[in-house]
């Protein structure tokens, strides 16, 4: 948060039960917007928002009254605010106490993979043309390790005929920040007899998942299928028994996640807009933090 939060600041409020122990967190990105108080998505984070600290062996009807009980308390310790929007992680499926307060959901999906099967079932399990493009890219390119500058300054030249989505700033201090608790990792696919770059990957991860935060590809590796090449590379050497693509609602970045045989993953968009002002330019007009 320290790393993504380039505009206003970022909280955390914390439920806890009669003995001090943390039963819940909800994380927040908090900035003002021409007199607004907003609650928002970093840039270049796909999940935020509430977790949950669930006891052990903990019963599934009492399992939702607590995550009830916790949403509830923790919304109420929230600063007073005119926008709430959040994405949820994959691993919260419950917004009734949201739905009761007058918040908004809409559903998104991501495609997610379990990398503790063994590498030939995972190879199976792969679209037969992604097969294709690896074996071809595999022929002729490697992956190398890379540090961040060469990895924006490559970054930067596959998008010379399009606009560039990415910030110099906020990548090197999110690779900065994740690097320095070993928890990111860049990657290139370089041609090797040319030695020319032809796709890119930046992979965050924890201890349980590994991340795709963002990536490239060259025009010229397009055909050679390194950006296939490199994915199949990022999931094989995975440092976690999940692999999240973070994202897959654009229709050909979805097809191109679905190719390599992981479940597709709903997740949720929360949000609720307590001014009257805002509710109505939201009619008229979208701002500019909203994707």
């Amino acid at each position: 948060m320290d790393a993504v939060c380039l505009n206003g600041s970022w909280d955390v409020v914390i439920a806890k039960d009669l003995d001090g122990n943390v039963e819940g967190v909800l994380v927040y990105h908090f900035r003002k917007y021409r007199g607004f108080k907003l609650i928002l998505m970093p840039p270049l984070t796909f999940y935020n928002g509430i977790y949950f600290n669930y006891r052990k062996n903990i019963k599934p009807n009492s399992k939702i009254g607590f995550e009830i009980k916790i949403t509830e308390k923790l919304l109420g310790q929230l600063p007073k605010h005119d926008l709430y929007y959040q994405q949820y992680s994959t691993e919260v499926n419950n917004w009734l106490p949201q739905y009761w307060a007058g918040y908004q959901q809409s559903t998104r999906y991501t495609y997610t993979l379990s990398v503790s099967d063994n590498t030939e079932e995972l190879w199976s399990n792969l679209k037969g043309n992604v097969r294709r493009n690896i074996k071809k890219a595999e022929a002729v390119c490697e992956v190398i390790n890379t540090d961040v500058e060469t990895f924006w300054n490559e970054l930067e030249r596959s998008y010379s005929q399009r606009k560039n989505p990415f910030q110099k700033q906020l990548i090197e201090r999110l690779y900065n920040n994740l690097s320095e608790i070993n928890s990111c990792q860049l990657h290139l696919v370089r041609h090797k007899e040319s030695k020319k770059i032809l796709a890119g990957s930046f992979i965050a991860y924890d201890n349980n998942v590994s991340y795709y935060v963002c990536g490239f590809f060259n025009p010229d590796g397009k055909e050679i299928g390194a950006l296939s090449y490199l994915l199949w590379n990022n999931i094989t050497n995975s440092k976690t028994k999940q692999f999240d693509f973070e994202g897959s609602m654009i229709q050909e970045v979805e097809y191109f996640f679905r190719a390599f045989g992981g479940n597709l993953t709903p997740h949720y968009r929360i949000w609720k807009v307590n001014s009257w002002l805002l509710r109505l330019i939201f009619k008229f007009k979208n701002l500019p933090f909203i994707n």
